[in-house]
């Protein structure tokens, strides 16, 4: 066997562990071993996605081109909150996880992803237990494209690890810095497609919330949900270039972290 695949094979083992052994202890921080434990990673999205839904069912104005209100917040909750779980676990991460750079085998991003790690374990699993219990009850359909669907939802995950990584390293640079990540989060909500179609809008709204990376999620995840009854606009070169750029920048910034750690 060549060395250079040998040692790249060693890396990435001992990369795998280093981040196996942090997502258990995480687990085993936040949730404890003697109460529901991991489960809540579960029930706490998904009891705030159905009570979302039975809200909007109530107060909603039934089917919209074939979507029913149910279906339109399934497909615009769940990812919503997916981006919040896995952003709002970036805040101060590196300062609750200092003292665990004392083993050499664990870096800031082995903090970051096995973090977020555990974070889109329980939002996906949230994901298929709702869609399950709505099916069961002929609520919600069968993805049409199940590539697309699953294409969208990791989509999300993606940029939102992006994200996390920058919150991360912007809380470590400056503490009040957490105090804008909520309302970034809560101003974003309106904007980012969770609540509707960009195919809704006029056409000079369709060309400004194109920029936006999450709407682009959004369309992906819908369209591969309800298929050929919807018109979804998106663009997957140009987000993938904004998940880059954000990711480039997350993992610059993390260098500035990493020296000031080091010196304190």
């Amino acid at each position: 066997m060549d060395p250079i695949e040998s040692s790249l094979g060693r890396a990435l083992h001992i990369q795998a562990r280093t981040i196996k052994g942090l997502v258990l202890r995480d687990l085993v921080l936040r949730y404890g071993r003697d109460n529901i434990g991991f489960a809540w990673v579960v029930l706490e999205p998904m009891l705030l996605t159905m009570g979302v839904m039975v809200i909007w069912s109530l107060t909603g104005t039934g089917k919209k081109e074939g979507m029913t209100v149910i279906e339109v917040v399934f497909t615009g909750y769940l990812p919503l909150t997916l981006w919040r779980h896995m952003t709002g676990g970036g805040v101060f991460l590196f300062r609750r996880s200092y003292s665990l750079l004392y083993h050499r085998s664990v870096t800031l991003f082995d903090l970051v992803v096995s973090r977020q790690i555990l974070e889109f374990i329980g939002t996906s699993t949230a994901l298929l237990v709702i869609w399950g219990g709505l099916n069961l009850f002929g609520l919600v359909q069968i993805p049409r494209e199940i590539d697309l669907f699953l294409l969208g939802w990791w989509m999300m995950g993606s940029i939102a690890l992006a994200t996390s990584a920058c919150f991360a390293v912007a809380t470590e640079l400056s503490e009040s810095a957490e105090r804008f990540v909520q309302p970034f989060q809560y101003l974003n909500i309106p904007i980012s497609g969770a609540f509707f179609l960009v195919d809704w809008l006029p056409t000079w709204a369709q060309s400004a919330i194109a920029y936006h990376p999450l709407v682009h999620c959004y369309e992906v995840f819908r369209s591969g949900y309800f298929g050929a009854t919807i018109v979804a606009h998106y663009d997957l070169i140009y987000f993938c270039a904004c998940t880059v750029v954000v990711a480039f920048a997350a993992v610059i910034a993390t260098r500035r972290v990493r020296d000031r750690l080091l010196l304190a």
